[in-house]
């Protein structure tokens, strides 16, 4: 449990992880509503700072002009003083390994007006989701997830939205978020949330501080159904998936479906790369 009061909740896992899953589960449940939440209108009130345009309305500051370093800083800066501004609990979404700035600052602040739920998701069928989202082959999902430098965000065609993000790969951003103790972090798996979407997700309510309702925990698992998703999504799209994708943004979401599309020598691979982690987390 985290004190009351305005603080901020980092939502943060490794890219196609179930972060957007986790988000509309929160949505659903902050909502009044009698039916599911729009998913192209999704909003829990909160600011999403990897946005160039919300870091220069905070600061006056052309965030285009910034290298990666310097937009970490300016990232790190505007939300200490949003924090400390904020009366609310504020969910916010980040895919960024828990860092540092190179001015010393934690990217991704610490103490009391901050902590975090962390879902993670078994790396190969991470690959897998991340073929399908960017486009790629399965071997370039795999040096993704297995590349220490990875960052996301970067623009190779005019101006894109976001900063760029350092992510890494899977072991260490995993490592980064949960071993950490600037503050306090509620870890629950992908594969957990399916298998009990209310139990996990009732717990993931009450780490935040917010006031547990078992009917709205129900309705908000309800509302925020897979087959909900991708039933909106066939119908009026979604706006976060990539113009270049291979498939729907909620295009599977099953477990354990790297068996049937990786190789041995591909699930080997990522393996080798990951085993301390993923022996941690259960999936070995």
């Amino acid at each position: 449990m985290i004190p009351p009061g305005g603080r901020i909740v980092w939502l943060a896992s490794y890219p196609k992880s179930g972060n957007t899953w986790l988000r509309f589960l929160i949505a659903n449940y902050l909502s009044d509503d009698a039916a599911p939440l729009a998913i192209n209108r999704i909003n829990l009130n909160s600011p999403y700072p990897v946005m160039k345009d919300f870091l220069e309305d905070e600061s006056f500051i052309d965030a285009d002009l910034l290298r990666l370093d310097e937009a970490n800083i300016l990232r790190a800066s505007v939300m200490e003083d949003y924090a400390q501004r904020c009366d609310t609990v504020n969910c916010i979404k980040v895919h960024d390994r828990r860092d540092f700035c190179v001015n010393g600052a934690p990217l991704l602040g610490w103490g009391e007006l901050w902590s975090g739920l962390y879902i993670v998701r078994d790396p190969r069928d991470v690959a897998v989701s991340m073929t399908f989202h960017n486009n790629i082959t399965v071997d370039g999902a795999i040096r993704m997830l297995n590349n220490p430098d990875n960052i996301i965000g970067w623009s190779r065609n005019g101006r894109h939205h976001h900063v760029p993000q350092r992510v890494g790969d899977w072991s260490a951003h995993v490592a980064s978020w949960i071993d950490q103790t600037d503050f306090p972090v509620h870890f629950l798996r992908y594969e957990d949330l399916q298998a009990d979407p209310v139990g996990v997700f009732g717990a993931a309510v009450a780490f935040t501080g917010l006031e547990v309702q078992p009917a709205r925990v129900e309705r908000a698992v309800r509302f925020a159904d897979f087959r909900e998703l991708q039933r909106q999504e066939s119908q009026s799209g979604f706006f976060e998936r990539p113009s270049n994708s291979a498939a729907p943004f909620f295009r599977s979401g099953r477990v354990g479906a790297w068996a049937e599309v990786l190789s041995k020598a591909q699930s080997d691979t990522i393996t080798a790369a990951h085993r301390p982690m993923m022996e941690r987390c259960g999936y070995l």
